[in-house]
């Protein structure tokens, strides 16, 4: 996101030299620059405890299967925000978490930090947004996903970091 206005008192913003970062949009009334910056989001690649994939279908409109994410809120960890979207969205418990990777997803400015989650596996109570839920095995879940999904990728790194021994959940 880019400010034209200073989100605290309205100002318009004007280019201020900082440091290296070149002409930044700056507030003369509030003293501050605003960096521009995307949407920080988790991507959650919900594992069971035998090695079942869980995915889910939103509620509005997606028709293939995706994997569980949202938005990180005001205040709250990255690791937090994924275990409070898989217990918002399916009911489950998230066991444990393994940091994978971050990508920048240009459509809707966000940037995905994307995490291996180990679930228990258990019955789910779906929220409004997500209007299935269904476990696949490694090979089912890579077909139900959107072909360069970034739940494939994240499919595939789960599985480089087990042949190293290094996925650790």
């Amino acid at each position: 996101m880019k400010f034209d206005h200073c989100p605290k008192c309205g100002e318009k913003l004007v280019p201020k030299q900082i440091g290296d970062e070149g002409n930044v949009p700056y507030c003369k009334n509030c003293e501050r620059p605003f960096f521009p910056f995307s949407y920080p989001c988790v991507i959650c690649l919900c594992i069971s405890e035998d090695d079942e994939v869980l995915l889910i279908k939103q509620s509005y409109g997606i028709i293939r299967y995706v994997c569980v994410a949202g938005y990180i809120k005001a205040g709250e960890g990255a690791e937090e925000c994924a275990k409070r979207e898989i217990a918002e969205e399916t009911g489950l418990e998230m066991l444990g978490a393994r940091f994978l990777y971050s990508k920048y997803y240009e459509k809707h400015d966000n940037l995905m930090l994307a995490f291996a989650c180990r679930v228990r596996k258990a019955e789910t109570r779906l929220s409004g947004e997500v209007s299935e839920a269904a476990w696949f095995t490694r090979d089912e879940a890579e077909n139900a996903l959107f072909p360069g999904a970034y739940g494939i990728d994240m499919l595939h790194e789960v599985t480089r970091l087990e042949k190293e021994g290094l996925l650790g959940i």
